[in-house]
């Protein structure tokens, strides 16, 4: 309710959750479809927990992605109205860090072993790939070198690791079906293990993998933990679940809602923990806290004729049945290049349209591509020669794919790398190298300031960059598309400066200030803050 604090408004359960909210020690599967208040009941679980006197640092929350772990951070402090040492509302991901922090002598380690981010461990598997013995490819030798094709044994790499599936066992299966391509993965996957265990390092999903084997070995880190969405779960993730906590164990989901397959993700440890048993409890919430919705479904023959199926739906649903603009909404099943379409669509047939922050893939924006391409080369100089062409004939510098190769060319032939056609002007009307050359120097000048913070690289290339000037002052003339692509960009801006909360200068502390759009874009009439 309006000016009603989370604090006054008293959770009332309804009888099925007041079982979730009894239950004190071994293992309780809570099902139920959406809306039946699975989130809430775990959080207010949570809560009395740490009322009844358990300790916070022994309690845990563990949810699906980082903004839901904020959401339910922000929401905990909230409810419980008082500060506390810590909160422990994690990620997965979170909770595996926390265990091998806590135990990672149980696996034999002097110190817990380094991460590796998405980026150091795909240049990683590219690099081992790049040096393999083509003799050990007969069937995918020719792809080794292929950037696609190492991203794929990327996340091979990964998939098998949640699956918590040895290279012996890919070995075996790949030779029992007879699929010898699978035999060439299989055994570079154990390479690719040994090095990280000779290095005493591990990527994301060995992380998980390890933490469980941590927790398995030595005394539980926790003595309550509570899982939220164990509908899309791995291996790997669910015996970290089932090994960390001494006292309760309470795990929510619902079957139904089980998504995430194309992410390695699957619904098997519910459908086991659903499978009868003495050894735990089970609640299945049946009250809709949502109210009731109607659904109906149609399928189209293409992408395009679905954007235009949708927008029409809209717009009829609004002039026929008088729904306001602000009560409907759009959900895509993932976000990426392909929902431009979706927005464009909306776009062509007139309605209105507002996304929320975080809510559409930044590619889905044609007017933010450049700028993060731009930030991509200052941040990632082992990236340059393959960012330096769609860089010259973005609109940063406005070159056609003939003279952006024509320079590589020329870098070439000096005996320079690709990445050196951004310092050259060779063959160039004056109008070009002027444009060159002022993107060369807006990328000098941003270069420095990369590892202090990304948001001063972006402030710093905003006002350097020739075509953020050109922005401005299109959508200044009243164009409607004008107007469109520099808020993309302000949702570039926006994003930037939540990514800058993360880095090594932003104080964890100042997460709620306020950084307000750039002048430049206040001048277009497009103001809103963004948090750092």
């Amino acid at each position: 309710m309006p000016g009603r604090s989370m604090r006054a408004m008293t959770f009332q359960p309804d009888p099925l959750q007041a079982r979730v909210l009894a239950h004190e020690r071994g293992v309780l599967l809570v099902t139920g479809a959406p809306g039946t208040g699975k989130t809430a009941v775990l959080r207010e679980q949570f809560a009395r927990l740490i009322e009844g006197g358990a300790d916070p640092e022994r309690v845990a929350l563990v949810v699906a992605t980082r903004e839901a772990k904020e959401r339910t951070r922000d929401v905990l402090l909230q409810r419980l109205g008082t500060s506390l040492p810590v909160v422990r509302a994690l990620t997965v991901h979170g909770l595996a860090f926390h265990v091998m922090s806590l135990r990672y002598r149980a696996l034999r380690y002097d110190e817990p072993p380094t991460v590796l981010s998405a980026s150091e461990q795909f240049a990683r598997v590219a690099r081992m790939l790049a040096t393999e013995r083509r003799a050990d490819w007969p069937v995918y030798a020719a792809m080794l070198d292929m950037r696609g094709f190492a991203d794929q044994v990327r996340q091979f790499v990964l998939r098998a690791q949640e699956a918590m599936l040895t290279p012996e066992e890919l070995l075996q299966r790949a030779e029992a079906s007879e699929l010898h391509p699978w035999r060439e993965l299989a055994l570079f996957y154990g390479r690719y293990l040994d090095g990280l265990a000779a290095e005493r390092i591990v990527d994301f999903a060995g992380l998980l993998a390890r933490a469980a084997e941590a927790a398995q070995a030595a005394e539980p880190t926790l003595d309550h933990l509570l899982v939220d969405d164990v509908q899309d779960a791995t291996a790997a993730s669910a015996r970290l679940i089932e090994s960390v906590s001494s006292t309760s164990l309470v795990v929510a989901g619902d079957a139904g809602s089980h998504v995430f397959a194309f992410q390695g993700k699957t619904d098997r440890p519910l459908r086991r923990l659903m499978e009868p048993s003495p050894a735990r409890e089970s609640v299945e919430l049946l009250t809709n806290h949502r109210g009731p919705a109607s659904a109906a479904a149609w399928v189209s023959t293409h992408v395009s004729e679905e954007v235009a199926a949708v927008a029409r739906e809209l717009r009829r649903t609004h002039v026929r049945d008088g729904v306001g603009w602000d009560e409907m909404a759009v959900i895509v099943r993932r976000t990426g290049s392909h929902v431009g379409g979706l927005l464009r669509a909306l776009d062509e047939a007139g309605v209105p349209r507002a996304v929320p922050e975080d809510g559409v893939s930044l590619l889905a924006e044609p007017a933010a591509i450049p700028f993060m391409l731009a930030l991509r080369w200052v941040a990632r100089p082992q990236e340059r020669d393959a960012l330096v062409e769609p860089l010259l004939t973005s609109e940063l510098a406005r070159l056609s794919p003939a003279a952006a190769r024509a320079l590589v060319r020329a870098a070439r032939a000096d005996g320079a790398s690709a990445s050196g056609a951004i310092d050259r002007v060779d063959g160039l009307t004056a109008e070009e190298a002027a444009g060159v050359r002022s993107l060369a120097q807006a990328l000098e000048r941003a270069e420095p300031l990369a590892e202090r913070s990304v948001l001063d690289c972006f402030r710093e290339l905003w006002t350097g960059l020739e075509h953020a000037k050109r922005l401005v002052a299109a959508a200044s003339s009243g164009s409607d598309e004008a107007r469109r692509d520099l808020a993309g960009v302000l949702a570039l801006a926006g994003a930037v400066a939540s990514a800058s909360r993360w880095g090594s200068s932003c104080d964890p502390s100042m997460r709620a200030t306020k950084v307000p759009a750039p002048p430049s874009l206040r001048a277009a009439g497009i103001s809103a803050p963004c948090e750092c």
